[in-house]
């Protein structure tokens, strides 16, 4: 049973790692993909809480808070015609 416990353990910390690279990926590429004009939007991406295969917490976030995000994100800039958020899921997924 000692063995069982820590190949659960090495797993659950490898996933953990994978996650973190994941979502650091992620958070790349949304501030990449973000149109910049005056750096305003880009500057404004945000992520809060931990890693829930680290803490046990159900709940990461990764927002922009700047109050036009959302025209952003549905290609209301010529830089990003796509939008945000999915190209950037689309361009982490890739790798």
């Amino acid at each position: 049973m000692g063995q069982s416990r820590k190949t659960v353990e090495q797993l659950s910390a490898e996933i953990g790692s994978d996650f973190d690279g994941y979502i650091d990926e992620l958070f790349g590429n949304l501030r990449a993909t973000t149109p910049i004009r005056t750096g305003q939007a880009r500057r404004s991406w945000k992520k809060t809480g931990k890693n829930p295969m680290k803490t046990g917490r159900k709940e990461l976030v990764l927002q922009n808070t700047v109050d036009y995000a959302d025209r952003l994100d549905k290609g209301w800039s010529s830089q990003a015609p796509r939008g945000i958020v999915q190209p950037a899921f689309n361009r982490t997924r890739k790798k």
